[in-house]
């Protein structure tokens, strides 16, 4: 069984060794062709820069106009002293001048008749192989640029690099001290290499290489350099120049790291397997020595003996072995008492299976309870603990510590509510929460929120960021708080350190719209159908641990639910992060705002009705008291400007037909009185035409009612003139 087990293990490790000894090869490999890839780019870099800045020579007024003491000053200052300097050849390829010497020294005899003559025959730019210069006798390399700004006169401008300026440019790959970066011409000769450079510069490269770069732009290939060291050499060619760009890695580098990684594979393969020979070696006696019992004791129960029971190390047999001595006892008893002890035995074990059966659940409800207690207990706590570690850590600003005092305050509160929900946990389980809903400003909850978790833990080292209009909706503040609470939680539990977490909110038609994004590991297809579902969650950012059971956003979508809304994730899939959309149902600022000043304990509604029939003005008085408002009558003008005196009313309702000065004069002078010309003025009357109508609106009124008024309609229009007051103000 052990050799059954092993032996595929064995071979399998050792094709696993060999793919990633491969794999490590190719890879270092790979990083070898990356850097000649590099260098290439570095040389056409350098001859592209040249190329532009002759082309600018070559446009010089001073060239125009023959001031060549200005040129060469105006080609000096483009120059890299003493390893870069510029010429200016006439089409025989004698010098002008030459800013490696001083201005007006004689130029020697022309060396480059050839090459200028190439230049100004096709107009393009040229790249010599490596030439030996005649005024300093270095080694260079030379760009041609022809010129355009000669007037007739042709010109070539040239840029030549001593052999030390490409010392600089293929510079030696970092960290790679034993590679060698070579930069070869078109002739085979070296122009630049990083090791043996004086004493190699000018020499043929090796011919295997060259005759490699001449079959091919770019290739491998594996040679002896002149160092005589076995390498890999990756080469690729210039794309301005032609020349041929050469790295060259030693083959012991490259392969050093594909050993070191299968030996330490290697030694963790052997180090495994020879554990569990040994293991299985160990275990197999064990259980021989086992088995060899249980024989024993069968073969004594066949032979009609007590069979003996010793202890074994495996359970199982140690029962088995209890088992054969009861049936040895049991042999020797009548068959009645055989078929009782049998039924005891199978009731005993249906009992157990009961028993485990009923613990598992209870211990499952168990979990699922203190998931959820810890769930709703830890965003106030949060919150309580960052504003009390800002209060703890030194003197603040009055108004800072009034913030955070109100947010303690706020979230002892919620503490206190999600504990009193939590008492009677069974009604949270099966979706019973009942809403203690108001009238709220959406964003400032959303922004208190955010407030509370900055100064907390949760969102250390992320960036926060809220835009939030004024919308209003009815609902439970603590459950609105829970609800962005846990989708800016879950948000930053999913996002790396460092990134933005953005909520926003708008009104939208009839809704108001939370919109909380983030940037991290997003949400896969295989994950999304199952976002709102208990206990299911995914993989946290990296460095950032998922915690919990997975029910914050089961919480969220029930709670939504609660509130008419409806909750909505989308994510174009893993990495690209996510965005939740929560909307519920709108309601107008301004209806908002009185049902919170009634929500906030302010007085009763003030009414004052002025009728000079006192049954109808008792009756009136009654009914609106019952339905809630503070009623002050009044029956005639006189006691009416009595009562605004005294105190200015929220609404009047005035009968038209009063005796001495009617309901519109009186009107006109209470719009008269500053502090009156805002209140609403509601019309009772028994004329009901247009013209009724249009001469009570010119009177100041803001609403007409005809007799005989229906109670309802009478409070639905002081509610409505009310709301519109609030909204006129606001």
């Amino acid at each position: 069984m052990a050799a059954v087990a092993l032996i595929p293990g064995f071979f399998a490790a050792a094709v696993a060794i060999e793919k990633v000894r491969e794999g490590e090869r190719q890879a270092a490999l790979r990083g070898l062709r990356e850097t000649v890839r590099a260098t290439a780019l570095l040389v056409d870099g350098e001859i592209q820069r040249s190329v532009g800045a002759m082309g600018a020579l070559g446009n010089s007024e001073n060239l125009k106009t023959r001031n060549l003491a200005a040129f060469y000053a105006q080609a000096a200052a483009i120059d890299q002293p003493p390893n870069v300097w510029t010429l200016l050849l006439d089409e025989t390829g004698t010098q002008i001048l030459n800013t490696a010497v001083p201005f007006g020294t004689p130029p020697p005899p022309p060396v480059a008749g050839e090459r200028v003559a190439q230049v100004l025959a096709t107009q393009r730019i040229l790249v010599s192989d490596l030439i030996v210069d005649p005024d300093t006798g270095k080694r260079l390399t030379t760009v041609y640029v022809p010129a355009k700004a000669s007037m007739g006169t042709p010109y070539v401008v040239a840029q030549a690099f001593s052999v030390d300026h490409w010392k600089t440019a293929a510079m030696q790959p970092r960290g790679q001290s034993d590679w060698v970066v070579a930069v070869i011409d078109r002739t085979g000769k070296f122009i630049s290499r990083s090791r043996k450079a004086d004493e190699l510069l000018g020499r043929q490269a090796r011919p295997e290489l060259v005759a490699a770069a001449a079959a091919s732009n770019d290739g491998l290939i594996r040679h002896k350099t002149l160092e005589d060291i076995d390498s890999y050499d990756a080469f690729t060619h210039s794309t301005l120049t032609g020349w041929t760009i050469a790295v060259a890695a030693p083959v012991e580098t490259i392969e050093a790291s594909a050993r070191q990684a299968v030996a330490w594979l290697a030694a963790g393969v052997v180090t495994a397997l020879a554990v569990a020979t040994a293991m299985a070696l160990l275990l197999g006696r064990i259980f021989m020595r086992a088995m060899n019992s249980a024989s024993e004791a069968a073969r004594k129960l066949g032979q009609g003996e007590q069979p003996a029971t010793p202890l074994t190390a495996l359970r199982e047999v140690n029962a088995l072995n209890g088992a054969l001595a009861s049936a040895g006892r049991l042999i020797a008893a009548e068959r009645k008492s055989r078929e009782l002890v049998e039924a005891d035995r199978i009731l005993l074990l249906k009992n157990e299976t009961a028993a485990r059966e009923a613990a598992q659940g209870q211990n499952a409800a168990k979990d699922q309870f203190l998931a959820l207690l810890g769930h709703e207990l830890r965003n106030p706590l949060a919150a309580i603990a960052g504003a009390a570690e800002a209060l703890a850590k030194g003197p603040a600003e009055r108004a800072a510590s009034d913030r955070f005092l109100k947010i303690i305050q706020r979230q002892n509160r919620h503490l206190a509510h999600i504990v009193d929900d939590l008492l009677e946990v069974s009604r949270l389980l099966s979706g019973k929460i009942v809403l203690d809903s108001v009238a709220l400003d959406l964003a400032e909850c959303v922004r208190n929120c955010v407030d509370a978790l900055r100064a907390s833990e949760r969102a250390a080292g992320h960036l926060l960021l809220v835009d939030a209009q004024e919308v209003w909706v009815h609902g439970d503040l603590v459950r609105v708080e829970q609800i962005v609470n846990n989708l800016v939680i879950n948000a930053l539990k999913y996002s790396d350190s460092g990134s933005e977490v953005r909520i926003r909110v708008r009104a939208t038609g009839g809704k108001a719209r939370i919109e909380v994004t983030d940037f991290g590991v997003g949400i896969g297809p295989e994950l999304m159908p199952h976002i709102f579902e208990p206990f299911v969650q995914g993989a946290a950012a990296h460095g950032q641990q998922t915690g919990g059971l997975g029910i914050g956003l089961a919480l969220v979508k029930q709670l939504v639910g609660l509130h008419g809304g409806e909750v909505v994730a989308n994510s174009g899939g893993a990495g690209t992060g996510c965005t939740f959309v929560v909307t519920l149902p709108r309601v107008a600022a301004a209806r908002a705002e009185v049902e919170r000043k009634s929500a906030g304990g302010l007085s009763r509604c003030r009414v004052l009705l002025v009728e000079d029939n006192a049954d109808v003005r008792e009756s009136t008085a009654q009914l609106l008291c019952i339905m809630g408002y503070e009623v002050v009558g009044a029956g005639n003008g006189d006691e009416a400007m009595t009562a605004v005196a005294d105190r200015v009313p929220d609404v009047i309702v005035m009968d038209v037909g009063l005796p001495g000065r009617d309901g519109y004069q009186i009107a006109t002078e209470l719009r008269q009185l500053p502090r009156l010309r805002h209140v609403p003025l509601i019309a009772v009357t028994g004329y009901g035409q247009a013209r009724d109508r249009d001469r009570a609106c010119a009177a100041g009124f803001d609403a007409h009612l005809v007799k005989p008024v229906d109670p309802e309609l009478l409070a639905q229009a002081i509610e409505d003139q009310l709301v519109r007051r609030v909204g006129a103000t606001s």
